[in-house]
């Protein structure tokens, strides 16, 4: 597995979700941003429960959907860094260093 996924994240405790239909709208106060997450994004979302690390994340999916490894394990953390991008998420430090976001 990719070092990335050893990286924990967390949902900006800042952001409002709520599930409208089959989908996931977020809501970023900050920025003022609203994000609808749908389909395998949605379900990735919900999995991000406290300190998730990916490599939990891709299991789950691989375990739950019809998918290879290594593709989730790409799709994944390319979501996963877009959710940061939106600041959406949080990078977890590990002990004794800080994070840059």
């Amino acid at each position: 597995m990719n070092k990335n996924n050893s990286m924990k994240v967390k949902r900006n405790e800042s952001a409002v979700w709520r599930v409208i239909d089959d989908e996931i709208v977020v809501l970023v106060p900050e920025g003022a941003m609203v994000h609808a997450l749908t389909g395998c994004g949605s379900r990735v979302w919900e999995l991000i429960e406290g300190e998730t690390a990916i490599s939990e994340i891709v299991q789950r999916i691989c375990a739950e959907y019809e998918v290879e490894a290594q593709r989730a394990e790409k799709e994944i953390t390319q979501f996963i860094y877009s959710l940061l991008d939106n600041k959406l998420v949080e990078i977890v430090p590990k002990a004794g260093e800080e994070t840059t976001n």
